[in-house]
């Protein structure tokens, strides 16, 4: 992965390089990656990765589908003061196309008796297109799941 590379100007004309101020937060996920799992990697494909408050804590997390030889999983991890945790929901993804959408705060269609359900914070839609989508939403100190039907 290649980051991109700022010069400021600094007092007596010296330049400081400096990374941007992802590059930090970039090596604090892959850090949490590889305690998951030393074999996990971030996936190249970015309909993998979602970024949101998902814990209504103020600051962004990273939801992900990682993956290792012949294994993946979706994870969900919150953002700490100088780390990230981990929160895997789904540790062996089935294999073929898969997708991570955030959901924003508000009314959102589920499968089931209630029919709908309104979330205060952002949540993780899990899509497997064609086949099936799921919604993770944290409340009460973990990640509920609900059905949806955005899978097309």
């Amino acid at each position: 992965m290649r980051h991109r590379i700022r010069l400021v100007p600094i007092v007596a004309g010296f330049v400081m390089a400096t990374g941007s101020h992802l590059t930090a937060q970039d090596a604090q996920l892959d850090r949490a990656i590889r305690s998951f799992h030393s074999d996990f990697q971030l996936s190249s494909d970015r309909a993998r990765t979602a970024r949101g408050d998902f814990n209504g804590d103020g600051r962004v997390d990273v939801a992900a589908i990682v993956e290792g030889p012949n294994r993946a999983a979706f994870v969900i991890f919150h953002a700490e003061p100088g780390r990230f945790a981990p929160h895997p929901l789904f540790t062996s993804l089935p294999p073929g196309p898969v997708e991570l959408r955030v959901l924003e705060p508000g009314r959102h269609r589920v499968i089931g008796p209630q029919r709908s359900v309104v979330i205060t914070t952002s949540a993780v839609e899990l899509v497997f297109p064609g086949r099936s989508s799921a919604m993770y939403v944290w409340r009460d100190g973990r990640y509920h799941v609900l059905g949806t039907e955005n899978f097309r």
